[in-house]
This record gives C-alpha cells, structure tokens and sequence, in this order.
C-alpha cells in the first residue's frame, strides 16, 4: 500500500495531516528519536511530544522515556490494525446503540494496551451491570471510573471495590463518600492486577501498570466467557481480596428484599446476622444432585459462608452460601451463577428472598 493510501486511511480515522506525518516519520524507520522525527515530519520537537500522545491513544505507537533522548517506536502492523478494528467495533456498537434498543455484547478476548481505552473498558462493564461488580484498581486510578461506580451504586448494583497502593489524598478525599461508589472497599498497599468484573460473565483484568505508567509494554485483556470471568473471580477473592483492609462497608438493605443475584442475598443475610437480627428465606432450589426442584418459604437463616463482607465465614475463599434449617434439618444453598455451578453446596438457587423473623 502506498503512502497516499495510509494516509488517505488514517485520515479517515481522524488523524491530522501532521499526526499522520509523524506517524509515517516513526513507521519508515521503525523507531526513531524525537529530534529525527522532527526533523521528517517538518514539526518541532515539542509538538513531537504531543502528537505522540494521540498516535499511543491510537494504538499506533509506543514512547520509551527511559531512553535518552526519548524514542518513538511503530506498533508491529498486526496490533496497529487491531488497535483501529477495535475503533471500528466500538463505532458499529454506539450506532447500533442508539438505531435499536441496547443490548450487551461481551467481546471473547480483548487485548488493549492504551491507558485511556483500559478506563473506557472499565466504565463500560460497570454501565453495563445490572447485579454486581468488582473493581480492583489503583487509587491514583480511582476518578476515572468513580463516577460510572456511583451510577452503578444507584441502579441497586452491589459494587465491591479495593484501592489499589492507595495514595493518602486520594482516599482522605473519598472516604467521607464512599457509599457512593460502593458497598464495600477495601485498600491494599500493593501492586496486584487491575480487575473489574461484571455480573460474574465479562470484565478485564491487566497489569497494575496499565492505569499507573504512562507508556510502556503493559496491558489488559478483556473477556466475555462466564467461565473465564470467574476463574478471575476465583483468582482475586482468593488472594487479593483478603488482604485489604475494610475502609467502608454500607449497612444492609432494610428487609423484605428480594435479591435477583444469589450472591448479593448471601452478603445481606451475612450483615443481618452479624448484626444478631434473625431472619428467614423464602427461595425456590434445585437438588445439585438431581436438580429436582423444592420450595423453602420462611426458613431461618442460620449462617452465612462467604468472604466478601466482615467477618469471613466460609471454609473456603470462593464459598458463597447460605444453611437454612428444614424440617429435614440445615442444608447448605448456594448461588447457581453463570459458568459458576456449585461444587461443594446441597442445593443451589438463582435469587433468594429475604424477610425479618
């Protein structure tokens, strides 16, 4: 393809005649310095610097600042093409957003590398939430979905969320509001993964330099398979969650409440019961053995197995149950989630109902 035809193409993707000249300043050479692209693109330095921040948005560069002088080198064409496909995909889903009514389409893997594109994923798979969300991120990172976390907060979503290293200003800023962005969170002065997850099938989960360093090699991948999302799941409650230390949890919703989401029921009962209220369940279950179906109404609760709120219950870190006591005695219910069938539970419900006794 000719040089015409790139820049004919990159135009098309909103490129600038300069941006597209310094672009193709880095692509002849492969890599280059600042000063020697300068010089091919007829631009100064100083516009170097900032042109490079739209070509690494872009998906076509990457910046070394640890070299000196700094080095601008092109994305291999199979990435850079990727990077624009991905611009195309996310186009074809806002048209179809507003041509019809939206619907969520989870991607099946996902590799994104530009900072700002990881945050828009991020702010995606909380809008699109609807029970549940978890968000494993760096507090310096924290404002940039902060807001999508308190809109999710007021659709009735339960979001868990820890800081990640938490830089001291910006907790004191947001502690006194955190019941705004989330039920419970949780710091860490650590450098884990960054992760969110969305109702137990979608999500991302990538370095933790990926919303910390400003260029580099780091990235994230995004998926959309049940089983994926919550062997991620299994990875983070098993080994970041219990390391932080609670900041704020929110206090249960006030009962009777129906909870559409097994799990969120199991973190209320869990709250009600740590508070010394006793309560019951009405829930309809499935034999995990049989999958016959049986009708519990007003069951007492008498304990909860889970991680997830203060104090740890359960036997082990992914348990998410509730033992209700029968006429045939206590049996273990757990949570019958998508690509998350329980392993070790008698029965298994959907969604629970739960009432003051």
């Amino acid at each position: 393809m000719s040089e015409s035809r790139i820049r004919e193409h990159l135009g098309a993707f909103g490129l600038s005649t300069t941006e597209v000249a310094t672009y193709l300043a880095v692509l002849r050479r492969g890599e280059a310095t600042t000063g020697d692209v300068a010089a091919a693109a007829d631009v100064s330095q100083g516009y170097v610097y900032e042109v490079a921040e739209t070509l690494v948005d872009r998906g076509l560069v990457t910046v070394d600042e640890s070299a000196n002088p700094t080095v601008l080198r092109a994305r291999p064409a199979a990435e850079a093409i990727a990077e624009l496909s991905t611009r195309v995909s996310d186009l074809q889903s806002a048209i179809g957003d507003v041509y019809s009514e939206p619907t969520t389409a989870d991607v099946g893997f996902e590799m994104v590398r530009s900072r700002r594109t990881v945050e828009r994923r991020a702010r995606r798979f909380l809008d699109d939430a609807t029970h549940e969300a978890f968000v494993v991120i760096p507090a310096t990172a924290f404002a940039s979905v902060k807001g999508a976390m308190a809109d999710a907060v007021d659709r009735g979503v339960f979001v868990y969320c820890m800081l990640l290293a938490p830089d001291t200003e910006v907790v004191a800023d947001a502690v006194a509001d955190f019941g705004r962005y989330a039920h419970v969170v949780r710091a860490w002065e650590a450098r884990p993964q960054v992760f969110v997850l969305r109702d137990a099938r979608a999500g991302l989960v990538g370095s933790h330099g990926v919303l910390t360093g400003r260029h580099g090699d780091e990235y994230a991948v995004a998926f959309g398979q049940p089983e994926v999302a919550n062997g991620f799941y299994g990875n983070m409650v098993s080994n970041v969650w219990p390391m932080g230390e609670a900041r704020h949890v929110a206090d249960p919703p006030e009962l009777p409440t129906t909870f559409e989401y097994f799990r969120n029921g199991v973190t209320a009962a869990a709250q009600h019961l740590d508070a010394g209220r006793d309560i019951v369940a009405d829930v309809t279950v499935a034999d995990t053995g049989t999958d016959h179906e049986i009708d519990f109404e007003g069951v007492p609760i008498r304990e909860t197995n889970q991680t997830l709120v203060p104090p740890a219950t359960s036997s082990f870190p992914v348990e998410s149950a509730l033992v209700v006591e029968t006429d045939g005695g206590p049996v273990s219910v757990g949570g019958d989630s998508p690509g998350f069938d329980p392993y070790f539970e008698e029965f298994a419900a959907r969604d629970v109902t739960l009432r003051r006794a």
